[in-house]
C-alpha cells in the first residue's frame, strides 16, 4: 500500500504476496510462490516440474536474476541439477568455510558462466538464500527448468518475445533485456488505458514500469471498473479491529452480491496485506500443501542431501508450551540425562500446537527409558521418527507428518 496514509478497499481480492526469493530468469517453475522452503515444502525445489522452460547457451556469460523482497541473514547459492534432481553443478563458488555468497544480503542477480563443453537436457536451476537469524538450516528455493546446450544444437529463441536479427534480440513492446527475458507492465501512459498513468518506480527488479490506477479503476493496464470512486467511505456499517498501531481493518458482508468488504486503513509508506482462515483451522493449515514432482523423477534420494528441513519460524506464540516436554523428564528421573537433547522443543514450534491438547505427546517420553539401552540402533531407523525425535536432531522436520494422520 503506497502513501504516507493510504486506505485500500478489498472485495474479495486475492493478491499476490512478496515474501521472500523467486526466479525472474530463468524463470522460476509455475507457481513461482517466494515462500517456497524447506520448513513447509518438499526438496529439493518446493515446487515440482512444469511446463515452463528456458534454453540455455554453456559457454556464454548471463545473469541469474530473482526477486527479494526480504534481505534475510546469509548468502546464496546457485545450482545444476540434473534431469533426476541431483546437484551436478554449482554456479557460485563453494569454499571450505561456506557454500553461500554473502557479499550482499540484497543481492538480486549474478553473473554466471556455464562451461562451455557442459549439456544438460530436463535439467534445473536451483536458488537457495539463507535465513540465519531463524536457523542455520533454514533454506528457501526456487527453481527454473532449463535446457543447456553447447553452440553446436543451440539457437537464440529470444524467450519469443522478439525475432533474434543481426545476432541480437529485437524485443516486442512491453519486454526488455538481452533475451527479451524481462516484461514491464508498461511502456508510457496509453498502456494503463485512460484509468492510469505509467510509473517508473525504479525497482531493482522486473516490472520496473507499473500502471498506477485512479479511483474507479483496477486490474491489468486499469482496465477494469471499480465501485470505489472515492476514499471518502462510510465506515458506520462495518466491523472494526485495531490490527496495530496505525493498521485498522474494517469489514462487512455484502450478501446480495455473496462478497466481502474489507477496508484497510494504514499509516505508513510501505506495503500491507491481510490474509485469514476460517476459525476451525488448526496451525497445520500453516502447512503447504505437498506438491509432488513427475513420476520417474528421483526426488525421495534427492531429499537425503544435507539440507534438513527445519520447522516453521514464525510461530511465536508457541514456545508458550516447551514448558510442557521440560517437566515431562522432572517426574522421571531415568529421563533426566535426555533433556540435554531436548533442545529440539525449542526449534519444534509448530508441532507442539497439535500435541498441547492431546495426551499423546507425554506417553512418549514414557517409552522411551525402554530403548534407552539402544541408543545406537536409533539412528537408524530415521523415517520413524515420531517414536523417539529426542534422540534423533535430524528428524527435526518430520513432526509436520503428525498432523496428517
Amino acid at each position: 500500500m503506497r502513501g504516507a496514509a493510504a486506505l485500500l478497499l478489498l472485495l474479495v481480492v486475492v493478491e499476490r504476496g512478496w515474501a521472500h526469493v523467486a526466479l525472474t530468469f530463468p524463470p522460476a517453475r509455475k507457481y513461482d510462490l517466494d515462500f517456497l522452503d524447506n520448513s513447509r515444502t518438499k526438496g529439493p525445489c518446493g515446487m515440482p516440474k512444469g511446463s515452463i522452460r528456458t534454453t540455455l547457451l554453456s559457454g556464454k556469460p548471463f545473469n541469474v536474476t530473482w526477486h527479494l523482497a526480504y534481505p534475510h541473514r546469509g548468502g546464496f547459492r546457485l545450482q545444476v541439477l540434473d534431469s533426476l534432481l541431483r546437484p551436478v553443478l554449482d554456479l557460485t563458488p563453494v569454499t571450505a568455510k561456506s557454500e553461500f555468497v554473502s557479499i550482499d544480503a540484497t543481492a538480486q542477480s549474478y553473473s554466471v558462466q556455464i562451461p562451455s563443453d557442459f549439456e544438460c537436457s530436463d535439467c534445473t536451476i536451483r536458488l537457495l538464500r539463507e535465513a540465519k537469524e531463524w536457523s542455520n538450516s533454514y533454506r528457501f528455493w526456487s527453481c527454473a527448468d532449463v535446457d543447456i546446450k553447447t553452440k553446436r544444437t543451440y539457437k537464440e529463441d529470444c524467450n519469443g518475445h522478439g525475432p533474434h536479427l543481426l545476432s541480437k534480440c529485437r524485443c516486442n513492446r512491453l519486454y526488455y533485456g538481452p533475451r527479451c527475458q524481462y516484461r514491464d507492465e508498461c511502456v508510457d501512459h496509453i498502456d494503463c488505458g485512460d484509468g492510469g498513468r505509467c510509473v517508473d518506480i525504479q525497482a531493482t527488479s522486473a516490472p520496473r514500469k507499473q500502471c498506477y490506477c485512479e479511483l474507479g479503476w483496477y486490474g491489468p493496464a486499469c482496465t477494469k471498473r471499480s465501485p470505489v470512486k472515492t476514499n471518502k467511505i462510510d465506515l458506520t456499517s462495518h466491523s472494526f479491529q485495531q490490527l496495530s498501531e496505525g493498521l485498522k481493518l474494517y469489514w462487512r458482508m455484502i450478501p446480495e452480491d455473496q462478497e466481502i468488504e474489507v477496508v484497510l486503513v494504514n499509516n505508513g509508506t510501505s506495503y500491507v496485506g491481510l490474509g485469514w482462515r476460517p476459525r476451525n483451522l488448526t496451525p497445520s493449515c500453516k502447512n503447504f500443501p505437498k506438491l509432488e514432482d513427475p513420476p520417474g523423477t528421483m526426488q525421495s534420494t534427492f531429499n537425503t542431501e544435507s539440507i534438513p528441513n527445519v520447522p516453521i519460524p514464525k510461530v511465536e506464540p508457541e514456545p508458550a508450551s516447551e514448558p510442557e516436554p521440560k517437566s515431562e523428564p522432572e517426574p522421571e528421573p531415568k529421563s533426566e540425562p535426555e533433556p540435554k537433547s531436548e533442545p529440539e522443543p525449542n526449534s519444534e514450534p509448530e508441532p507442539k500446537s497439535e500435541p498441547e491438547p492431546e495426551p499423546k505427546s507425554e506417553p512418549e517420553p514414557a517409552s522411551e527409558p525402554e530403548p534407552e539401552p539402544e541408543p545406537k540402533s536409533e539412528p537408524e531407523p530415521e523415517p520413524e521418527p515420531k517414536s523417539e525425535p529426542d534422540a534423533e536432531p535430524k528428524s527435526e522436520p518430520e513432526p509436520k507428518s503428525e498432523p496428517e494422520p
